[in-house]
Protein backbone atom coordinates (compact mmCIF):
# COMPACT_ATOMS: atom_id res chain seq x y z
CA UNK A 1 0.00 0.00 0.00
CA UNK A 2 3.10 2.09 0.50
CA UNK A 3 4.60 1.74 -2.79
CA UNK A 4 1.20 2.42 -3.98
CA UNK A 5 0.47 5.87 -3.20
CA UNK A 6 4.30 6.80 -3.44
CA UNK A 7 3.48 5.53 -6.98
CA UNK A 8 0.54 7.98 -6.90
CA UNK A 9 2.02 10.65 -5.68
CA UNK A 10 4.98 10.71 -8.20
CA UNK A 11 2.49 10.46 -11.25
CA UNK A 12 0.20 13.49 -9.81
CA UNK A 13 3.72 15.65 -9.33
CA UNK A 14 4.26 14.41 -13.02
CA UNK A 15 1.28 15.97 -13.78
CA UNK A 16 1.35 19.06 -12.51
CA UNK A 17 4.94 20.07 -14.07
CA UNK A 18 4.20 18.32 -17.26
CA UNK A 19 0.30 18.93 -17.75
CA UNK A 20 0.90 21.73 -19.95
CA UNK A 21 3.14 19.61 -22.44
CA UNK A 22 1.19 16.95 -22.34
CA UNK A 23 -2.27 18.99 -22.91
CA UNK A 24 0.89 20.54 -26.22
CA UNK A 25 1.42 17.16 -27.67
CA UNK A 26 -2.38 16.13 -27.77
CA UNK A 27 -3.35 19.50 -30.06
CA UNK A 28 -3.16 18.99 -33.84
CA UNK A 29 -0.57 21.36 -35.85
CA UNK A 30 -2.24 23.37 -37.70
CA UNK A 31 -0.32 22.06 -40.78
CA UNK A 32 -2.93 19.50 -40.12
CA UNK A 33 -5.60 21.55 -41.33
CA UNK A 34 -7.59 20.94 -38.58
CA UNK A 35 -9.02 24.91 -37.74
CA UNK A 36 -12.40 24.96 -36.45
CA UNK A 37 -12.26 28.33 -35.56
CA UNK A 38 -10.74 31.47 -34.81
CA UNK A 39 -10.88 33.85 -31.03
CA UNK A 40 -9.82 37.23 -31.16
CA UNK A 41 -7.15 38.21 -28.82
CA UNK A 42 -6.40 42.08 -29.36
CA UNK A 43 -5.33 44.99 -31.31
CA UNK A 44 -2.33 47.03 -31.99
CA UNK A 45 -2.85 50.36 -34.11
CA UNK A 46 0.26 52.44 -35.02
CA UNK A 47 -0.04 55.88 -34.99
CA UNK A 48 -0.42 58.18 -38.20
CA UNK A 49 2.82 59.66 -39.62
CA UNK A 50 5.28 57.32 -37.72
CA UNK A 51 8.82 57.90 -39.22
CA UNK A 52 11.36 55.03 -39.21
CA UNK A 53 14.88 55.71 -41.42
CA UNK A 54 12.95 58.67 -43.21
CA UNK A 55 10.14 56.92 -44.06
CA UNK A 56 6.40 57.26 -43.53
CA UNK A 57 5.45 53.58 -41.94
CA UNK A 58 1.65 52.92 -43.91
CA UNK A 59 0.28 51.45 -46.54
CA UNK A 60 1.48 47.76 -44.76
CA UNK A 61 -0.19 45.15 -47.37
CA UNK A 62 1.52 42.27 -46.75
CA UNK A 63 2.95 40.21 -43.11
CA UNK A 64 5.10 37.55 -42.08
CA UNK A 65 6.38 35.92 -39.19
CA UNK A 66 9.96 33.93 -38.89
CA UNK A 67 12.73 33.62 -35.92
CA UNK A 68 10.42 35.65 -34.28
CA UNK A 69 10.52 38.58 -36.33
CA UNK A 70 7.15 40.16 -38.38
CA UNK A 71 7.96 40.95 -41.89
CA UNK A 72 5.80 43.52 -43.10
CA UNK A 73 6.22 45.22 -46.79
CA UNK A 74 4.68 48.50 -47.71
CA UNK A 75 2.94 49.42 -50.88
CA UNK A 76 4.49 52.81 -51.13
CA UNK A 77 5.59 53.47 -54.83
CA UNK A 78 7.87 55.77 -53.71
CA UNK A 79 10.92 54.43 -53.15
CA UNK A 80 12.86 52.48 -51.67
CA UNK A 81 10.83 49.78 -51.57
CA UNK A 82 10.54 48.54 -47.98
CA UNK A 83 10.05 45.96 -45.49
CA UNK A 84 9.84 46.33 -42.05
CA UNK A 85 10.80 44.40 -39.49
CA UNK A 86 8.58 44.36 -36.35
CA UNK A 87 8.54 43.18 -33.13
CA UNK A 88 4.89 42.24 -31.80
CA UNK A 89 3.94 40.93 -28.29
CA UNK A 90 0.31 39.90 -27.75
CA UNK A 91 -0.81 37.91 -25.10
CA UNK A 92 -4.27 36.44 -23.56
CA UNK A 93 -4.34 39.33 -21.00
CA UNK A 94 -3.99 42.03 -23.46
CA UNK A 95 -0.53 42.99 -22.79
CA UNK A 96 0.97 44.37 -25.89
CA UNK A 97 4.05 45.89 -27.25
CA UNK A 98 5.00 47.06 -30.70
CA UNK A 99 8.92 48.52 -31.86
CA UNK A 100 10.20 48.65 -35.41
CA UNK A 101 13.21 46.68 -35.24
CA UNK A 102 14.28 46.92 -38.38
CA UNK A 103 14.19 48.10 -42.59
CA UNK A 104 15.33 45.94 -45.63
CA UNK A 105 15.22 48.30 -48.47
CA UNK A 106 15.19 46.62 -51.70
CA UNK A 107 17.16 47.73 -54.48
CA UNK A 108 14.67 47.39 -57.64
CA UNK A 109 15.62 48.73 -61.26
CA UNK A 110 12.44 48.49 -62.28
CA UNK A 111 10.91 51.97 -62.97
CA UNK A 112 7.35 50.89 -61.51
CA UNK A 113 6.71 48.63 -59.11
CA UNK A 114 3.15 48.06 -56.48
CA UNK A 115 4.17 45.87 -53.40
CA UNK A 116 1.34 44.19 -52.33
CA UNK A 117 2.76 40.18 -50.77
CA UNK A 118 5.98 39.18 -48.38
CA UNK A 119 6.85 35.85 -47.46
CA UNK A 120 9.95 34.66 -45.84
CA UNK A 121 11.59 31.86 -47.07
CA UNK A 122 12.99 29.56 -44.79
CA UNK A 123 14.40 27.28 -46.81
CA UNK A 124 16.76 29.67 -48.42
CA UNK A 125 16.67 31.98 -46.09
CA UNK A 126 15.95 34.74 -48.68
CA UNK A 127 12.13 36.61 -49.23
CA UNK A 128 9.75 36.68 -51.88
CA UNK A 129 7.59 39.48 -52.70
CA UNK A 130 5.02 40.72 -55.48
CA UNK A 131 4.30 43.84 -57.37
CA UNK A 132 0.97 44.22 -58.99
CA UNK A 133 2.16 45.72 -61.73
CA UNK A 134 0.35 48.52 -63.31
CA UNK A 135 -1.80 47.23 -66.15
CA UNK A 136 -3.12 50.63 -67.48
CA UNK A 137 0.56 51.75 -68.38
CA UNK A 138 1.45 48.05 -69.72
CA UNK A 139 3.44 46.70 -66.78
CA UNK A 140 2.87 43.56 -65.70
CA UNK A 141 2.67 42.04 -62.35
CA UNK A 142 5.27 40.59 -61.20
CA UNK A 143 7.46 37.85 -58.08
CA UNK A 144 10.60 38.79 -56.79
CA UNK A 145 13.47 37.26 -54.91
CA UNK A 146 15.41 39.34 -52.58
CA UNK A 147 18.13 38.56 -49.96
CA UNK A 148 18.03 39.99 -46.65
CA UNK A 149 20.13 42.53 -47.82
CA UNK A 150 17.66 43.64 -50.06
CA UNK A 151 19.37 42.84 -53.41
CA UNK A 152 17.27 41.08 -56.18
CA UNK A 153 18.09 37.77 -56.85
CA UNK A 154 15.87 36.76 -59.23
CA UNK A 155 12.36 38.38 -61.01
CA UNK A 156 10.22 35.21 -61.57
CA UNK A 157 8.93 35.82 -65.73
CA UNK A 158 5.16 36.20 -64.84
CA UNK A 159 3.15 33.29 -66.75
CA UNK A 160 1.43 34.40 -70.37
CA UNK A 161 -1.74 34.02 -68.93
CA UNK A 162 -1.31 37.19 -66.10
CA UNK A 163 0.70 39.32 -68.70
CA UNK A 164 -0.83 42.75 -70.20
CA UNK A 165 -3.12 41.96 -72.89
CA UNK A 166 -3.53 44.39 -75.25
CA UNK A 167 -7.26 42.46 -76.11
CA UNK A 168 -10.05 44.70 -73.94
CA UNK A 169 -11.74 41.44 -73.11
CA UNK A 170 -8.69 39.44 -71.80
CA UNK A 171 -5.72 39.69 -69.30
CA UNK A 172 -5.79 41.13 -65.77
CA UNK A 173 -7.43 43.98 -64.47
CA UNK A 174 -5.71 46.97 -63.02
CA UNK A 175 -5.37 46.81 -59.45
CA UNK A 176 -6.18 42.65 -59.33
CA UNK A 177 -2.94 41.18 -60.01
CA UNK A 178 -0.89 39.09 -57.50
CA UNK A 179 -2.29 40.65 -53.96
CA UNK A 180 -1.32 36.93 -52.72
CA UNK A 181 1.54 34.93 -52.06
CA UNK A 182 2.17 32.01 -49.57
CA UNK A 183 5.14 29.53 -48.98
CA UNK A 184 4.34 26.03 -48.99
CA UNK A 185 5.37 22.71 -46.84
CA UNK A 186 7.15 21.70 -50.06
CA UNK A 187 10.36 23.70 -50.36
CA UNK A 188 10.64 24.06 -54.40
CA UNK A 189 6.82 25.25 -54.16
CA UNK A 190 5.04 28.63 -53.71
CA UNK A 191 1.37 29.86 -53.88
CA UNK A 192 0.39 32.82 -55.56
CA UNK A 193 -3.65 34.14 -55.70
CA UNK A 194 -5.08 37.16 -58.28
CA UNK A 195 -7.09 39.60 -56.31
CA UNK A 196 -9.79 39.33 -59.55
CA UNK A 197 -10.97 37.19 -62.07
CA UNK A 198 -9.09 37.19 -65.33
CA UNK A 199 -11.62 39.33 -67.38
CA UNK A 200 -11.78 36.11 -69.82
CA UNK A 201 -12.96 34.15 -67.00
CA UNK A 202 -15.64 36.17 -64.75
CA UNK A 203 -16.97 39.20 -64.13
CA UNK A 204 -15.69 41.52 -60.72
CA UNK A 205 -17.88 40.74 -58.31
CA UNK A 206 -21.39 42.98 -57.84
CA UNK A 207 -23.52 43.49 -55.14
CA UNK A 208 -25.83 40.58 -56.56
CA UNK A 209 -24.36 37.32 -57.50
CA UNK A 210 -22.19 36.78 -60.27
CA UNK A 211 -19.17 34.08 -61.50
CA UNK A 212 -15.85 35.51 -60.28
CA UNK A 213 -13.57 33.40 -60.10
CA UNK A 214 -10.16 34.24 -59.72
CA UNK A 215 -6.97 31.95 -60.46
CA UNK A 216 -4.46 30.13 -57.21
CA UNK A 217 -1.34 28.77 -59.10
CA UNK A 218 0.94 26.16 -57.39
CA UNK A 219 4.55 27.74 -58.49
CA UNK A 220 8.11 25.95 -59.05
CA UNK A 221 10.43 28.12 -57.21
CA UNK A 222 13.12 27.10 -59.63
CA UNK A 223 11.65 27.44 -63.11
CA UNK A 224 9.01 29.67 -62.07
CA UNK A 225 6.27 27.13 -63.93
CA UNK A 226 2.61 26.54 -62.65
CA UNK A 227 2.64 23.41 -61.61
CA UNK A 228 -0.79 23.38 -60.82
CA UNK A 229 -3.84 25.84 -60.91
CA UNK A 230 -7.40 25.72 -58.90
CA UNK A 231 -10.00 28.71 -59.13
CA UNK A 232 -12.00 30.09 -55.91
CA UNK A 233 -15.30 32.23 -56.35
CA UNK A 234 -15.76 36.00 -54.94
CA UNK A 235 -18.44 36.50 -52.52
CA UNK A 236 -20.86 39.40 -54.14
CA UNK A 237 -20.10 42.83 -52.70
CA UNK A 238 -22.43 42.39 -49.42
CA UNK A 239 -23.16 46.00 -49.21
CA UNK A 240 -23.67 49.17 -51.24
CA UNK A 241 -21.86 52.73 -50.62
CA UNK A 242 -23.24 55.93 -49.31
CA UNK A 243 -24.77 57.45 -51.12
CA UNK A 244 -25.99 54.10 -53.20
CA UNK A 245 -24.13 53.83 -56.71
CA UNK A 246 -20.15 55.15 -55.77
CA UNK A 247 -17.43 53.06 -55.53
CA UNK A 248 -17.29 49.55 -54.09
CA UNK A 249 -15.78 46.09 -54.93
CA UNK A 250 -14.69 42.55 -53.54
CA UNK A 251 -11.30 40.71 -53.45
CA UNK A 252 -8.96 38.25 -52.67
CA UNK A 253 -5.69 40.47 -50.69
CA UNK A 254 -3.95 37.33 -49.28
CA UNK A 255 -3.90 34.17 -48.87
CA UNK A 256 -2.33 31.63 -46.25
CA UNK A 257 -1.12 27.93 -47.04
CA UNK A 258 -2.10 25.49 -43.88
CA UNK A 259 -0.63 22.52 -46.18
CA UNK A 260 -0.81 21.86 -50.05
CA UNK A 261 -4.52 21.34 -49.85
CA UNK A 262 -5.94 23.53 -47.10
CA UNK A 263 -6.03 27.24 -47.08
CA UNK A 264 -6.66 29.92 -44.93
CA UNK A 265 -8.45 33.10 -47.42
CA UNK A 266 -8.78 37.18 -46.58
CA UNK A 267 -11.67 38.28 -48.20
CA UNK A 268 -12.33 41.77 -48.04
CA UNK A 269 -15.03 43.86 -49.51
CA UNK A 270 -15.22 47.80 -49.75
CA UNK A 271 -17.71 50.59 -50.13
CA UNK A 272 -17.35 54.19 -49.67
CA UNK A 273 -19.17 56.40 -47.44
CA UNK A 274 -19.18 54.99 -44.33
CA UNK A 275 -17.74 56.55 -40.78
CA UNK A 276 -16.59 52.41 -39.69
CA UNK A 277 -14.61 51.85 -42.90
CA UNK A 278 -16.64 50.60 -45.23
CA UNK A 279 -14.50 47.55 -45.26
CA UNK A 280 -16.27 43.62 -44.80
CA UNK A 281 -13.20 41.30 -44.06
CA UNK A 282 -13.85 37.49 -43.94
CA UNK A 283 -11.67 34.59 -43.33
CA UNK A 284 -12.56 31.40 -45.34
CA UNK A 285 -10.92 28.14 -44.88
CA UNK A 286 -9.98 26.86 -48.46
CA UNK A 287 -9.87 23.03 -49.50
CA UNK A 288 -8.63 22.48 -52.92
CA UNK A 289 -8.22 18.69 -52.39
CA UNK A 290 -10.97 17.96 -55.17
CA UNK A 291 -10.22 21.26 -57.29
CA UNK A 292 -9.97 21.03 -60.98
CA UNK A 293 -6.92 21.78 -62.59
CA UNK A 294 -7.28 25.19 -64.23
CA UNK A 295 -3.77 25.62 -65.93
CA UNK A 296 -4.68 24.58 -69.08
CA UNK A 297 -8.13 26.36 -69.30
CA UNK A 298 -8.01 29.40 -71.12
CA UNK A 299 -11.17 31.04 -70.31
CA UNK A 300 -13.42 29.84 -67.34
CA UNK A 301 -16.58 31.20 -68.76
CA UNK A 302 -16.48 28.92 -71.34
CA UNK A 303 -15.27 25.35 -69.46
CA UNK A 304 -16.87 23.25 -66.77
CA UNK A 305 -14.64 22.82 -63.59
CA UNK A 306 -14.44 22.52 -59.99
CA UNK A 307 -13.30 25.33 -57.65
CA UNK A 308 -11.88 24.71 -54.24
CA UNK A 309 -14.63 24.31 -51.51
CA UNK A 310 -15.03 27.58 -48.84
CA UNK A 311 -16.23 27.30 -45.26
CA UNK A 312 -16.51 31.06 -43.76
CA UNK A 313 -14.10 30.65 -40.32
CA UNK A 314 -14.70 34.30 -39.33
CA UNK A 315 -16.26 37.52 -39.56
CA UNK A 316 -15.14 40.58 -38.63
CA UNK A 317 -18.32 41.76 -37.73
CA UNK A 318 -17.99 39.87 -34.74
CA UNK A 319 -15.08 42.01 -33.50
CA UNK A 320 -16.34 45.54 -34.55
CA UNK A 321 -17.32 46.69 -30.99
CA UNK A 322 -13.62 45.52 -29.72
CA UNK A 323 -11.81 47.78 -32.34
CA UNK A 324 -10.83 51.33 -32.30
CA UNK A 325 -13.49 53.56 -33.20
CA UNK A 326 -15.29 50.33 -34.37
CA UNK A 327 -13.13 50.50 -37.42
CA UNK A 328 -12.42 46.90 -39.39
CA UNK A 329 -9.77 48.56 -41.32
CA UNK A 330 -8.78 47.75 -45.29
CA UNK A 331 -6.84 44.04 -44.13
CA UNK A 332 -4.47 42.89 -46.32
CA UNK A 333 -2.13 40.83 -44.98
CA UNK A 334 -2.03 37.54 -42.73
CA UNK A 335 0.40 35.45 -41.16
CA UNK A 336 0.08 32.62 -38.39
CA UNK A 337 2.44 33.83 -35.62
CA UNK A 338 3.93 32.51 -32.07
CA UNK A 339 2.70 29.48 -29.95
CA UNK A 340 0.09 30.46 -27.46
CA UNK A 341 1.05 29.05 -23.73
CA UNK A 342 -1.63 26.86 -24.33
CA UNK A 343 -0.38 25.40 -27.47
CA UNK A 344 -2.80 26.89 -30.19
CA UNK A 345 -1.10 28.96 -33.04
CA UNK A 346 -2.60 32.30 -33.90
CA UNK A 347 -3.09 34.38 -36.56
CA UNK A 348 -2.02 37.95 -37.38
CA UNK A 349 -3.47 40.69 -39.90
CA UNK A 350 -2.48 43.60 -41.10
CA UNK A 351 -4.13 46.55 -42.82
CA UNK A 352 -3.01 48.63 -45.35
CA UNK A 353 -4.13 52.61 -44.86
CA UNK A 354 -3.47 53.57 -48.18
CA UNK A 355 -1.26 56.48 -46.50
CA UNK A 356 -4.78 57.97 -45.42
CA UNK A 357 -5.01 59.83 -49.21
CA UNK A 358 -8.46 59.04 -49.12
CA UNK A 359 -9.99 59.37 -45.96
CA UNK A 360 -8.88 58.75 -42.19
CA UNK A 361 -7.66 54.86 -41.78
CA UNK A 362 -5.71 52.82 -39.17
CA UNK A 363 -2.66 51.50 -39.65
CA UNK A 364 -3.97 47.90 -37.51
CA UNK A 365 -2.61 44.97 -36.65
CA UNK A 366 -5.06 42.29 -35.33
CA UNK A 367 -4.25 39.21 -33.37
CA UNK A 368 -6.69 35.83 -33.42
CA UNK A 369 -6.00 32.79 -31.51
CA UNK A 370 -6.33 29.53 -33.50
CA UNK A 371 -8.95 26.82 -31.98
CA UNK A 372 -8.14 23.46 -33.10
Amino acid sequence: MKNYFSYLSFFIAFLIVNGCNINKKLIKPVESGSITSLKFIGEIVIPDNTMYKKTIVGGLSGIDFANGKYYVISDDKKKPVRIYEFDLRFDLLNNKKFNITDMISIDVDDQFVDPESVRYDKFYDNFLWTSEGAIRKGVNPAVFKINRMGKVLKKYATPGIFRVDDNKNTGPRQNGTFECLSMSLNKNIYWLGMELPLKEDGEEPKLYHTNSPTRISKINKETGIVEFQFAYYLDPIPKDSKPKGKFRVNGLPEILSVNDTIFLFVERAYASGYDDGGNTVKIYKVNAKNATDIKNISSLKKSRFMAAKKELLFDFESIRNKLTNGIVDNIEGITFGPTLPNGHKTLVLVSDNNFSMFNPQLNQIIMLEVIP
